[in-house]
């Protein structure tokens, strides 16, 4: 399967090191710029709306998706390719998960633990089969790779599912893991 959509998942706030700002712009550039179509959450704050700014400033397509009840928070329609719409944030997730080829986590909150969680758990289970990526950058994943690697010596999680993920320290990196994945 060639990756030609990428759900991007990141922090509705921006953070608290200019390097996450940068980061988010990069991803949103060389999304743009290597002609594949970014899928994120649909906000115009924060990481959302700087990678999905930045991938628009290129040209790029951009398909924002987000809950009626978030809608006063959503980036503006004329500001991305598409913006969807939709009931809650269950619609949104599996939007999220069905129009990817592959999904990329910047740094974010809850909302993005959750949903590097469901890829996860959905990968485990059948559901898609997808590559994932987490953008450590600034090393903001190595918490949660040192759990992860854990729970594989605890015997919770197996070695095959940990080499599912791919923990990447640059935008090249990812891409390129991403593109090579899918040629598999």
């Amino acid at each position: 399967m060639t990756v030609q959509a990428i759900t991007v998942f990141m922090g509705s706030q921006l953070g608290n090191q200019s390097s996450y700002i940068t980061m988010a712009k990069q991803l949103g550039q060389t999304i743009a710029q290597r002609r594949l179509k970014m899928i994120y959450g649909g906000g115009r704050d924060g990481l959302m709306g700087i990678a999905a700014r930045s991938a628009m400033a290129e040209g790029g397509e951009v398909v924002g998706i987000s809950p009626n009840n978030l809608a006063e928070e959503a980036i503006a329609i004329d500001s991305v390719t598409k913006l969807i719409e939709v009931a809650d944030m269950d619609e949104r997730k599996r939007l999220l998960m069905s129009y990817a080829d592959a999904f990329i986590a910047l740094p974010g909150g809850f909302g993005t633990l959750e949903e590097i969680a469901q890829v996860i758990s959905w990968e485990k289970i059948g559901l898609h089969h997808k590559p994932l990526v987490l953008l450590n950058t600034n090393g903001f994943y190595d918490s949660l790779w040192h759990w992860l690697m854990t729970s594989v010596s605890s015997g919770f999680v197996t070695q095959n599912d940990l080499d599912k993920i791919y923990l990447a320290d640059t935008v090249e990196s990812a891409l390129t893991y991403l593109i090579n994945e899918s040629d598999r």
